[in-house]
């Protein structure tokens, strides 16, 4: 094992240190092979893979991620990943040579040492500057995490992203919360970085109102409050497309960067809904009415599925009990990709795909506006226990690894499939092309 220790830290700043653990694959090349017999192609569509509408990569997704380079740097709207937390009960389920399990001295490592976070750091460094490569200049990424890496992802996060492309840190409500004799935490963190903050366009997300109460202005359509539709000046971009000027009817101008275009603005001002102020100088805002669907900024709370009705609706598709442990609420990974506003032709990539999750929330997505986003997932086929089947008995075991779980899943709900209950549930159609890391 290398004794380099690498370090996040420049002259007169700080940063994080750590026992670099290295991969196989540092040296290693690998190459995608297609594998043709596991390509999907669903409502008669011709299947060729060079212009396959999703991508399935099974194998370790550090070499996987290097490959991506050729075709797909700097060419990614947005990266999505559910990463080990490295808890210390389950840990890195890589532990092979990525695991610190002794020092540089030979000393042996125990698991519960602090120094296993050296471990998870080395593993996520490596793979959160290949994502950083491949995010488009107006892309961004969304890291699922729980509190025991929090911190040091925080920090390995600014040092490769840069702390000023910090977006925020979305916190998930998932359920009853995990519990300790001091508190129960309600929440996961999901953390946001842009690829470039400056290119990155605002997020958003729809509001139905249901409060309004006042009418300051005696508007003929009922109560309305007032919803921001502009940044600050200091926080306004001279160069985005929304930056112009507007003048209340008592004459002030306001100019700065706006959350509609200037053919909607116009628009809102001719109806009367932008209210002005009870002087006409106040900072214009948008009246919104009761009953009527409003684009806001994103609250940093999110509220989805939880984790139990994630785990049943999986079981219930897969007609296994548990073959796949926590999985994520397929609305969860919705949300965040529908707040982003990218463009219904984006690139989704996730690089721990899990049980496939990422994959159904764009197909949904898809199918809800007749998007052609494509989605990208990789995961290594890392094996697993199907407990429930084992107990009753049941051979051959239904999946070996999670890439089986996320293949299935995928096939699925491309092509539809009969749940555990016997009810037959219409795929959304698609293609994929599958293909396995091989060393070169």
């Amino acid at each position: 094992m290398s004794t380099h220790i690498y370090t996040l830290m420049t002259e007169n700043s700080y940063g994080l240190s750590w026992i670099d653990v290295p991969e196989q694959a540092d040296t290693d090349n690998a190459t995608l092979a297609l594998v043709s017999e596991k390509c999907i192609a669903c409502k008669s569509m011709p299947h060729n893979e060079l212009d396959a509408q999703h991508i399935f990569i099974e194998g370790d997704n550090y070499p996987a991620l290097k490959c991506l380079r050729t075709d797909w740097k700097h060419s990614v709207d947005v990266i999505y990943i559910d990463p080990p937390y490295n808890t210390g009960s389950s840990a890195l389920t890589y532990n092979d040579t990525r695991f610190l399990k002794t020092f540089p001295d030979g000393t042996r490592a125990k698991k519960k040492h602090s120094a296993r976070h050296s471990a998870w750091l080395s593993f996520m460094h490596r793979r959160l500057l290949l994502a950083h490569e491949l995010l488009a200049q107006s892309g961004c990424m969304f890291i699922s995490i729980d509190d025991t890496e929090y911190a040091r992802l925080r920090l390995l996060c600014d040092e490769i992203f840069g702390e000023e492309n910090y977006v925020n840190d979305f916190l998930y409500l998932h359920g009853k919360g995990k519990k300790d004799a001091w508190s129960r935490t309600m929440t996961q963190h999901t953390v946001c970085y842009a690829k470039d903050k400056a290119f990155l366009a605002p997020f958003e997300a729809v509001e139905k109102a249901d409060w309004a109460m006042a009418n300051a202005d005696g508007d003929e359509r009922g109560a309305w409050f007032s919803g921001s539709i502009s940044f600050t000046e200091k926080r306004s971009n001279p160069n985005h497309v929304n930056y112009f000027s507007i003048t209340s009817p008592s004459g002030k101008t306001w100019t700065r960067q706006w959350l509609c275009s200037k053919a909607e603005m116009d628009a809102l001002i001719q109806s009367n809904r932008i209210y002005w102020g009870a002087n006409g100088t106040s900072v214009p805002r948008k009246k919104i009415f009761n009953g009527e669907e409003s684009r806001i900024i994103p609250k940093n709370i999110i509220v989805a599925d939880t984790t139990r009705k994630a785990q049943r609706k999986l079981d219930n598709m897969l007609c296994v009990r548990h073959a796949f442990a926590n999985p994520k609420p397929v609305n969860l990974i919705e949300q965040l990709l529908t707040m982003t506003q990218m463009k219904n032709c984006a690139t989704v990539l996730d690089f721990f795909a899990g049980s496939g999750t990422t994959l159904e929330a764009v197909l949904s997505m898809n199918a809800r506006d007749g998007g052609k986003r494509r989605c990208i997932l990789i995961q290594s086929p890392e094996k697993i226990a199907c407990a429930e089947a084992l107990a009753q008995n049941i051979l051959p075991v239904p999946f070996n690894t999670i890439a089986d779980i996320a293949y299935e899943r995928a096939k699925r709900i491309i092509c539809g499939y009969i749940d555990s209950t016997g009810k037959h549930v219409a795929g959304f159609g698609g293609m994929l092309a599958y293909y396995v890391v091989k060393p070169s």
